[in-house]
C-alpha cells in the first residue's frame, strides 16, 4: 500500500525466508525474490525470521538470516529464541544481548516447532530478559486452523508475570474471541496479528472496543495467502488513522521500544 495512493504503507510483522520442506509455488530463497514478493502485493516493509532457525538450529538460523538481509532497509530482522536450560543455546540474557547487537528489535518464540514445554519454570528465564529489554515476543503457535488450541494458561501467565513484555500472537482466528476479549481486557502488553482475523466485521469491533494499537498487520507470507489480511485491513471500514496504526505504526512503535 503505498502512500501515493492515500492508503499506509504495510509493515508485514509475520514473514519467513529460507528452505521450507513443502515449498509453495513462487516462495522466495532469497532477499531479492522476497522484495519482489512483497512487492507484488504492495506490502512496504517486513519483519523477517528464517526457517532454519525456526525450523532447525536458531543459532545458525538467525546469523543466514543477518546475512541474506544485509543492505536491504525493507527488511528487519526477527530473531528466533528459545529457553537455554539444554545448552542448545547461550543463556537468555546472552541470547538477549547478542539479538540487540545484531539490529534485531523482535523475537520469535516457537514452541511447537521447538517442542517446548510451557511452564513457568521453563519460561521464566526467556521472558524476564526480553521483558527488561522491551522485546516484543512474537508468539508463534503454528496454527494452521481455527480449531486448533491455544496455551491459553502460559498466554495468561506470561502477560500478568511481564507487564513490560509486549506479546504479539500470530495467526489469531475469531474462534477464541470469548478467551481473547478478557485478556485483550485485563492486559494491555497483549497485541493480535491480524493475518487470520476473518470473521465478519472482527477487525472492526476489535479496534472498537481496544484501539488500533492492539492490532498489527502480518500475512504468514510465503506459507499462507496474504489476501485475507490486506482486504480485511483496506476495505473493513477503519478510519485512515486507525488502518495506518494497524498497518505499521503499532509495529514500528513496539520496535523503537526496546531498550537496546
Amino acid at each position: 500500500m503505498a502512500e501515493g495512493n492515500g492508503r499506509p504503507e504495510l509493515f508485514d510483522v509475520n514473514v519467513s525466508l529460507g528452505p521450507l520442506l513443502n515449498t509453495p509455488p513462487g516462495a522466495p530463497t532469497d532477499a531479492a525474490s522476497l522484495l519482489d514478493l512483497l512487492d507484488a502485493y504492495d506490502i512496504s516493509r517486513a519483519l523477517v525470521t528464517h526457517t532454519v532457525a525456526k525450523w532447525h538450529d536458531p543459532a545458525e538460523g538467525n546469523r543466514r538470516l543477518l546475512e541474506a538481509i544485509a543492505g536491504e532497509p525493507r527488511l528487519a530482522p526477527c530473531w528466533v529464541v528459545m529457553p537455554a536450560a539444554t545448552r542448545e543455546v547461550p543463556p537468555e540474557r546472552e541470547q538477549v544481548a547478542q539479538l540487540l547487537a545484531a539490529g534485531a528489535r523482535a523475537a520469535r518464540l516457537c514452541p511447537k516447532a521447538h517442542l517446548i514445554v510451557l511452564e513457568p519454570w521453563v519460561m521464566e528465564p526467556l521472558a524476564e530478559a526480553l521483558a527488561e529489554k522491551r522485546v516484543p515476543m512474537l508468539l508463534d503457535f503454528d496454527n494452521a486452523h481455527y480449531s486448533e488450541p491455544r496455551h491459553w494458561d502460559f498466554i495468561a501467565w506470561l502477560l500478568e508475570a511481564f507487564p513490560e513484555l509486549p506479546v504479539i500472537l500470530l495467526r489469531q482466528s475469531h474462534a477464541d474471541f470469548r478467551v481473547l476479549f478478557p485478556l485483550l481486557d485485563r492486559s494491555p502488553n497483549l497485541y493480535v496479528e491480524t493475518s487470520y482475523l476473518g470473521g465478519h466485521s472482527a477487525l472492526i469491533e476489535l479496534v472498537g472496543r481496544w484501539g488500533a494499537e492492539r492490532f498489527i498487520f502480518g500475512t504468514g507470507l510465503p506459507i499462507f495467502e496474504p489476501a485475507l489480511p490486506i482486504t480485511t485491513l483496506s476495505y473493513g471500514g477503519l478510519a485512515p488513522a486507525e488502518r495506518a496504526g494497524i498497518a505499521g505504526g503499532s509495529l514500528q512503535r513496539l520496535l523503537d521500544g526496546c531498550l537496546a
